[in-house]
């Protein structure tokens, strides 16, 4: 098991906040350039948007590049409390889950 006190995530995406103030994340459709350059134009949209919930929210505005894992899932218990109990396993998940789909990166 990895120590959250020892991994520091960086955002490896863009991200738009909603009116609502929830974050959306970015991801490109496509990787490489010539894919961008020919079937972009055929698309609506160049990216894939994920819709984060409150919490996701909150996890993601406190990726800085700069504050470890441990400190995020202290600050998102700070906020929401019992509503995310228990915060470390829901919180480094949470992280695992966005690695896993190179939204972000240790």
């Amino acid at each position: 098991m990895i120590n959250m006190y020892d991994i520091v995530p960086r955002p490896r995406v863009d991200f738009e906040t909603d009116p609502d103030g929830k974050i959306t994340l970015l991801k490109p459709k496509f990787k490489s350039a010539v894919a961008f350059k020919y079937l972009s134009p055929l698309t609506k949209h160049k990216n894939y948007k994920i819709h984060l919930d409150d919490i996701g929210t909150a996890v993601w505005k406190q990726i800085d590049s700069r504050k470890n894992a441990g400190i995020i899932a202290e600050e998102v218990d700070k906020e929401f409390g019992d509503k995310v109990n228990p915060v470390f396993e829901r919180v480094g998940a949470f992280l695992q889950q966005l690695k896993t789909a190179r939204f972000i990166e240790y």
